[in-house]
């Protein structure tokens, strides 16, 4: 890693609140002489201060743009969080929900429009695929990205989720 990247790194740890100013001044200090302890100490600080562990995923609700079919009383959401996902579709009359675990994830497929994109989550195991339409396209790479880091080693394949 070159001096540039290791100074962006620390910058950033500082930014998030990972280091304190006076840690923050003596890691520069001695990235910038040279000292070669500084990377074990930068990696042992990211790993006590991140908080969330491996796997681990703070709770985001995604919500279909009231602009896209379907969805201008009601539009339908999508919950990620650390244990799985929960889908909603609401109504007039009542909803339905569905929560599933990410591990029951067989694909997930993206269809990107000129501003907004659908997603389809096919699951295994029974349950209906979900399908969100009218996400903004930042919003759908998110929530690929997401559950694609949510799924154990294993099942991650080059094909589980891809775009069109």
């Amino acid at each position: 890693m070159s001096l540039t990247d290791e100074l962006r790194k620390l910058a950033e740890l500082h930014e998030e609140g990972h280091l304190s100013d006076q840690e923050f001044a003596d890691a520069k200090r001695n990235l910038i002489s040279g000292d070669g302890r500084l990377q074990d100490e930068l990696d042992e600080e990211e790993d006590e201060g991140s908080g969330e562990q491996e796997g681990e995923t703070e709770e985001k609700t995604y919500q279909a743009s009231r602009w896209s079919s379907g969805n201008f009383f009601f539009p339908d959401r999508l919950t990620l969080s650390g244990d799985g996902m929960l889908f909603q579709k609401r109504a007039l009359f009542g909803s339905s929900e569905e929560h599933i675990n990410y591990r029951a994830v067989a694909s997930i497929h993206i269809k990107n429009g000129i501003f907004l994109s659908d997603v389809n989550i096919e699951t295994s195991g029974g349950s209906q695929p979900i399908f969100l339409n009218g996400l903004w396209k930042s919003q759908a790479r998110e929530i690929q990205d997401t559950i694609r880091a949510n799924l154990k080693p294993e099942q991650r394949q080059p094909g589980a989720g891809h775009q069109k």
